[in-house]
This record gives structure tokens, sequence and C-alpha cells, in this order.
């Protein structure tokens, strides 16, 4: 049983459990493991969705939970109750989890999920609780499965096959083996197969302003210019002092004009000291249209081989090995020549074309080198569109010995040993990412045609923008041993007895696939986020647990854990459960737990650039920074000071501690009717030690006031305003280091029913069976000593760490089938409530009910003037059916219909982990109504 060492079959958990059977994941048109932990309820804020890798996940190419909204560190995922090796990449650049896109689902019996910390039973990171796929025991003849199916507009095809083959039964021959292989096929989905507004970046249509880079406003003004893949230059003079441009003239196409972009004439930017205006000629581009991504094109082949014998008469024997391969592309916005610097190191922001070439020829790219004048250029490489593959193989054996033997004292002896290995080896390539010092290569001597890219050889772009390959890996061997004896009997039954011990290694090694070289930070690719996390360790546990049923109504459960790290960690954990049922109808339950989460190998030894919103509008203490960066029209912000990345540098510390945890659940498994099933449960887990990273609202206060930094906090500026280059730089990179800087609460409560609904009369030949569960979050605070407290349920927060994915308050999902005969209908619902715009971590404590504070992320998605125009999200609705019908006992067909009403996703203006749109909570409305069909076959 997932969450108990004891083997007994009166023995009855108090913790509370979801389970997701292969009929439940069938009836539901679940295929994938990401599907199913996505629809759970207690999945929350934090978790790790498909969507991600295509917006610039660190961990692309992954999927995790995150129970209780811990993140995706807290929630450990077992097979058959044993552990998984870590992802190579570490989430957000932080977090160690378990990938659960490679778990080859046709061959799982149930996924069982305990909702509650389970560290006294399987260890340290085990806080929030514990995701348990458990595979099928034996397997006999032959079993095939073919799927395909499309969306309601014709496009992000899916593909799926599998077949399975086994022979033997272990209850009568004494032995099981069977072999399986699975593939799956996801296509990629743009932007571009999308409506209004996900399209495009002109939101004007939902009281935005219009976001594509250089679009003229409803009033005539220009935000800013921006670059486009037509380039656009001016003529220029450089100041030798500082480097700074001053104008000349005014912007225009090089080559042919914007082609089949849309050109503007307009006066943007004035000479110093000049109160004349040039006229400039400007491209406009749908960027968001062309190039960006909702979904990668994923794919997954798997092969099984699983076998079970029995050596000898009372004993058991399993063996498994798997190898998986998942393999994520997509494809990115090309790099702009302008905005992909490095702060204070490189910039190419004033980068110009020189007049002459480094051949002392006049340079064909600068229109102006007759004159002698270099020329400013603004230019996105559309001749190089980045793509990136993640390319994952893992390889898993294990092998497990089970059984009893007589005893003459009390009850038999029972046993369990086991060991498991595996390794995960990740290639992470991209292509299309120039390299600084090439690129100023090819601007000196002309190599690189800016006139007509399409001109440009393979030779030339490859070279300047070299394939880039990031191999990084991860490995995970452990051995367990647990002795099981029952001692003596009470009025309840047996008191049992379970000891154990365990010991793994775990470790991980992922290079940076663009280390940082200060002497020579031109070697560098544009565009790649330098990070970097390395370790190992050995961790030996000991652990027991001892049932005790006191009477036939009430018994108690006892558990503890001792885990010790070769880094220096050590804690023991207790757990201590207890179940009253006075009535079969009525059963009362709870439990309470300690536990620990070791900081993970990026916290300790790592270097992580991310990316969050930054928005100067919104920050009063940016006051005299606003007043710099006005834009053309005098009555707003430029381009420049609204919404942008900003780059938080974050250093790993070997001198962080454990994170602590205290777990309480308390509630009532109610049955008012023998086919019904009700449960209520209170959950509350605080974490104390909570390992954050400082608010770099305070460096960005001390930034733009002038005042003192922070302690272990700075900031450097990033590149110049190209409309105002002597005005205030604004923040670039936020330095900083991990540190337990804080305390966590969250509580809330889980509802479920479970029933099979007896129809009367006529209707008796109808089964219906349903299947529901909700989980609604009271709080979930995180308290900075001195600072305050930051309170997140019902927003987008904890924005930095979430990716914007937010903390809704209700998730519910219910299930109902309806079977008669041969044939079943099966509906599904989903549900996750709305939410506030707004951020604690990004603007403070005590703002969550502040809209003039809530977030936008996206260029247009807000009024010129910096304000939003939104404060919610709305709650999303998603409706699923699966008809089925079976021929026979061989031969099964299906069919699925997903988010039937073709709701959209709720707008959502904050989150930055999807294009307005939230990938964790609303990624069906992205994909609208789909369609698959299928068929099923037994021999």
């Amino acid at each position: 049983m997932t969450g108990s060492l004891i083997r007994d079959p009166n023995f009855r958990s108090a913790s509370p459990m979801a389970h997701l059977t292969s009929r439940d994941l069938r009836q539901r048109g679940i295929t994938t493991a990401s599907q199913a932990l996505q629809q759970l309820a207690s999945n929350g804020s934090g978790n790790l969705p498909a969507g991600f890798s295509a917006n610039g996940a660190f961990a692309a190419g992954a999927t995790a939970p995150s129970l209780r909204g811990l993140t995706t560190d807290s929630t450990l995922v077992l097979m058959d109750g044993q552990r998984l090796s870590y992802y190579p990449l570490s989430d957000d650049g932080e977090r160690n989890f378990v990938d659960s896109n490679w778990i080859p689902m046709s061959i799982m019996e149930t996924i069982d999920v305990q909702k509650d910390s389970a560290s006294a039973t399987y260890g340290a990171d085990a806080v929030a609780g514990v995701i348990n796929f458990i595979t099928r025991r034996q397997i006999k003849g032959f079993e095939a499965n073919a799927e395909g199916g499309l969306s309601g507009q014709g496009d992000s095809g899916h593909q799926r096959l599998y077949a399975t083959y086994g022979h033997g039964d272990v209850d009568r021959d004494g032995y099981n083996f069977y072999i399986n292989a699975e593939y799956q096929n996801d296509d990629m989905l743009n932007n571009s197969q999308r409506g209004y507004p996900y399209n495009t970046g002109d939101l004007t249509g939902i009281g935005g302003y219009n976001g594509n880079p250089n679009a003229v406003q409803s009033d005539g003004s220009l935000l800013g210019v921006a670059s486009t893949t037509v380039a656009m230059v001016r003529p220029v003079s450089v100041n030798p002092t500082n480097g700074s441009l001053t104008p000349l003239g005014g912007l225009q196409p090089l080559g042919a004009g914007c082609g089949n972009l849309i050109t503007h004439d307009v006066p943007v930017g004035a000479a110093p000291g000049s109160t004349g205006k040039f006229a400039n000629t400007v491209c406009e581009q749908n960027t968001v249209g062309k190039y960006k991504v909702i979904n990668p094109e994923d794919r997954r082949i798997s092969t099984t081989a699983h076998f079970t014998v029995r050596p000898w008469e009372r004993a058991e024997l399993t063996g498994m090995f798997t190898y998986s391969q998942n393999e994520n592309d997509n494809t990115a916005t090309p790099i702009d020549i302008r905005t992909h610097s490095r702060s204070n190191d490189i910039s190419f922001a004033n980068l110009t074309l020189p007049a002459l070439l480094s051949n002392g020829q006049l340079n064909p790219n600068n229109p102006w080198a007759a004159q002698g004048l270099p020329a400013q250029v603004y230019y996105m490489f559309g001749d190089m569109v980045p793509a990136a593959t993640q390319f994952n193989q893992a390889y898993r054996g294990s092998l497990r010995l089970s059984g009893w033997e007589p005893s003459n004292w009390g009850s038999d002896w029972k046993y369990n040993a086991s060991f498991v290995g595996m390794a995960d080896d990740l290639a992470y390539v991209r292509t299309g990412y120039p390299i600084f010092a090439r690129v100023q290569q090819a601007v000196n001597d002309g190599s690189y045609n800016f006139i007509d890219p399409s001109q440009n050889s393979a030779a030339i772009r490859n070279w300047i923008a070299p394939r880039s390959t990031q191999n990084s890996n991860s490995s995970e061997y452990s051995g367990e041993l647990t002795l099981q004896k029952g001692l003596f009997k009470l009025p309840g039954g047996m008191v049992n007895l379970v000891v154990g011990g365990n010991i793994r290694h775990e470790a991980l090694d992922n290079p940076s696939s663009n280390p940082d070289d200060p002497t020579n930070p031109a070697a560098q690719y544009m565009g790649i986020n330098g990070f970097y996390a390395k370790g190992s360790r050995w961790v030996e546990s000991g652990f027991f647990e001892t049932y005790i049923p006191f009477i036939k109504y009430f018994s108690a459960d006892v558990s503890g854990r001792y885990d010790n790290y070769s880094v220096g960690y050590n804690r023991f954990s207790p757990k201590v459960e207890a179940l009253f049922k006075p009535v079969k109808e009525f059963t009362l339950r709870g439990t309470f737990s300690k536990g620990f989460r070791v900081p993970s190998f990026a916290e300790t030894n790592s270097q992580t650039i991310g990316y969050v919103p930054e928005n100067p509008s919104q920050d009063p203490n940016a006051a005299a920074f606003l007043a710099q960066h006005q834009n053309a029209a005098g009555n707003g912000p430029d381009a420049y000071a609204q919404s942008y990345s900003i780059a938080l540098n974050t250093f790993g510390n070997p001198k962080v501690k454990p994170e602590l945890s205290t777990s309480f659940t308390g509630g009532a498994v109610i049955q008012p009717i023998r086919w019904m099933n009700l449960s209520v449960d209170y959950y509350y887990i605080k974490k104390t030690n909570y390992i954050t990273t400082p608010n770099q609202s305070e460096a960005l206060a001390a930034y733009f006031t002038g005042s003192p930094m922070p302690p272990n906090m700075s900031v450097l500026p990033d590149v110049a305003d190209p409309d105002h280059p002597d005005a205030m730089a604004r923040p670039g990179i936020v330095n900083m280091t991990y540190i337990n800087g804080a305390s966590l609460v969250t509580d809330g409560l889980d509802l479920a029913l479970d029933a099979n609904i007896p129809l009367p009369g006529k209707l008796s030949n109808l089964k219906w069976y349903s299947k529901g569960e909700a989980t609604y979050i009271f709080r979930y605070n995180v308290n900075y000593p001195g600072l305050g407290t930051e309170r997140y349920a019902g927003t987008i927060g904890p924005i930095n760490t979430t990716s914007g994915s937010g903390t809704p308050r209700w998730r519910a999902n219910w299930a109902n089938t309806f079977s008669y005969e041969k044939l079943s209908l099966t509906t599904t619902v989903n549900y996750t409530s709305g939410y506030k715009l707004t951020a604690e971590d990004a603007t403070g404590p005590n703002t969550a009910g502040d809209c003039t504070n809530a977030q936008w992320s996206f260029a247009g998605a807000a009024n010129t003037d910096g304000s939003p125009i939104r404060c919610n999200a709305p709650s999303f609705w998603d409706v699923d059916l699966t008809l089925m019908y079976r021929f026979n006992n061989r031969f099964t067909a299906y069919a699925n219909m997903y988010n039937v009403a073709n709701w959209k996703p709720a707008l959502d203006l904050g989150t930055y982990g999807g294009y307005l749109y939230n990938p964790s909570w609303a990624a069906a409305g992205m994909l609208g109504r789909a369609f698959r069909f299928g068929v099923n076959v037994t021999l």
C-alpha cells in the first residue's frame, strides 16, 4: 500500500489518498502521466506543464506535479514504491524533481496519490506527498492499441501506438513475463494557429495597446523603435567617450523596404539640441503570430521487459527494465541584435555598421558609407530562427524479492528486499543562437548580408550561430530491506512492526550551455541562459512503522525515519496516524508528521540566470527614472520603460540549511449509503527555514533611489535606452544567493466522492459510476521576518517561483460513467477558479487586493501610460467526453472529444509561462475542441 510499510489486509491508512485506476484513465481519455497529474485537484502552484517547454522553461522537455503548491521539489514521484532519478535540468534552475514525461502509461495499473507528508516512510523529499505509479503485476496474452486525433481546427495531430505480450500465470504456473512497446507523438501548436488575441501583439481589441514591434498607437505615437526581421538603419555620430549615438537622420529599412511587413512613416527621435524631428520609415511586425509556440512537438518511445517468478513456495521475485526516450522540439522568436546583451560586459544596443569594412572597402550594408558615417542597425536574425531539442533517455532497472517465512512466535515474518538503478541522459541542442563575437566580426568584414538575408549561405549562418549541445545527466541507485513481524494481538487485531534500512546514491551533472567567461564575454551565445548545477551524495536511512489496532473501531500507526546525508544533513522524521470508525458509515481520521527537505544540488552549487517580468511603471520608487523615458508624444513611458524581462542572477549557497516542515490532516470518510463514499479532509503544512531568494524589489528600490544595496544583493544596469541614451539605464541584472529567509504556511480542504449509483426499474441495466475531487486553498502565505507576510491564495503569486501560474483557490474534477451492456459514455468536468492578477512577491505585502498593482507580462497588455487593463483572470471550465463500444471480449473501439464546448482559455495577462493564457490551468482552452479515435485489441 502506498504510504505504508505494513503488509496486512486489515490495515487502513489515515492519510488522505487518491487513486486513479487504469480504467479511470481510459474512460477519461488520459494517455500520459503528465495529463493524469495535471487533473489532480491537489496539484497546485508551481507544477510544470508541457506548455512551459515552448516558453523558455529551465527544465524544458519535462513535466512534473506540485502537490499542495509546494513546487516540484516537495513531491516525491515513485514507481512501484521505488525511487526515480532526477531530471538532469533543475526546475527554475533551482529545484530537483522527477520528470513524468518518460513514464510508459500502457503498463500502469493505478496511480496512487498520498496527499500528506510521507517523509517518515519514503524520505526527506516527500514533504507535500507521494505519487506512486504502480505497474501491472502480470499480463497474459497480446494487447495492442492504435489511436489518432486532431483538434477541431485540423491541427495539433496526435498518434499513439502500443503493444504488449505476456505469458504465464504467477499463481498457477509460478511465473509471468511480459514485454511492452509504446509510441506517442503530439504535433507542435503555434500561436498563429489560434485566434485573437493569442496570435498577435496588437491588444487594442481587449483594451490594451498595439505591442507589435514599431506599431503606431491610436494617438499617432510610436512607443519606441524595436527590431524586426527587416533591418532598419539610420546615420549616426558616435561619442568616443561613452559610445552613445546621436541620430543624424531618420530610420529607413535596408534593401527594398519592409517587404510583407507593415510600413509606417512617422517622426521618431530628435537630435540633441534640435527642435525638429526626423522623418522615419519603420516596419511593424507581428512576431507573436509569426514565431511564438503554444506547445512543443513531443515524441515518446519506450520499451519495457517485466517478469515475476516464484523461486520458492512463499517468495516472489519481480524484475523490470525500461528504456524510454522523449524528444521535445520547439522554435522561438529570432534573436534581436540589440536586446540580447550582457549588462556591463557587452552590449549591441548601439551596434553600428561601419562605413569601411575591415579590408578597407566601403560597406555595402551601410547606405551612408560614402559619406563616412556609421549606421545604427535594428535587426532580428529572421534567417536564423532559434530551435531547441531536448532528447532525454531514461534507463531504469529494478529487482524486488518479497515473501514470508513461518514463525513459532506470533505471526509469520514478512520480508522485502529491493534494488533499483536509474540513469537519465539529456542532450539539449540549440540552433539559431548567434555568438556575440561572430556577429561583430560579420558586421566588420561584411560577410553577413543585412540587405537581403535570404542570400546568406548556410555556412555563414552556421558560423555565426553554431549548434550548441548541452549534455547533462543524473543517476539514482537505491537498495532497501524491510522486515515485518506480528508481535501480539489486541482486541482490534495483530500489532505489526516493520523495521528497515535504505542506502542510496544520488548524482546530477548539469554543465552550463553558455558558461560565463568574464575575460571574454563576447565568446558567449546571444539568447541562451547560462546555468549549471552539480553534486552527488550518499543517503543512509533507517526506519520503522508500528500498526496498533487497539480495538475494532480504533487504530493508530506510528512511524519514524532517520536520514543521514553524506553532505552534512541529518534528521529524524516522525509520523502519527489515527483512525476511529465507530460505525461502518462513518470514519474519523487524522495524521501529524514532521519532515524536512534537503537543499537541492542547485541550491548549494549553481549559478542561474532567470528572467521575470519587471514593470518600472508600477514601481513608486521609479518616478525619476520614468520622467527620463517618455515616448515621443510625451504622454507616457516609452517602450524601454514598459514591462520587460529582468535577469535574476542567483548563486548556490553551500551554507543553506534544510527546510523543516510540520504537517497535519484531519477529516472524515462518510458512507451514508452502501454505494457511496464521501470524504472531507483539512490539511495544514508549515515550512520553516524556507529556502528562497531575497526579494528583488528591495534591490530595485535601492537602485532607482540611489540608496545603499541590501545585504548579499547588487544590481547591474541594463543597456541604454536607444531613444534616450544619456538617461538612467533600467536595471538589467539583480545578483543574489539562496537563503533560509522565510517561513511558509498553506492550508485548505480536500473533498472527494466515489459512488456506484444503482438506477431503478427499467434503468436497472444502466450502470452509473461517479468519481470526483476538489481542493480549496485557505492560505498560501510566505513570511519574511522584518518585511512582512506575502499572501498568494487567489492571486497570480508567487510569480517568481511559478512562472506566474498563480494560486487559484479552487480546483476540481468530476467524472461520470454510464454503461449499458457493451456501450459506455464518460463525461469529465474540470474546473479551476479565477484569481487576481496581483502578486505580492512582485509588489510587496498587503498589495494583493490593489488592482493598480495588477501584473502584465507582455507588450500591449496594458494602457499606454503603463497602467494595467485587467485585474482578474476568470475561471476556466473544461468538459471532456469518451464513448467506448466493446464489440466482444477482444475488440473495443472508442472516441474522445476534449473541451466539448470549445471554451477559450481564461485570459491571463500576468503569467509568463504562456502567452496571455496559463498553461498550468487552461491548456485545454488553447488546444480547443479536439478529437481522438482508437481501437484496442486483446488476444
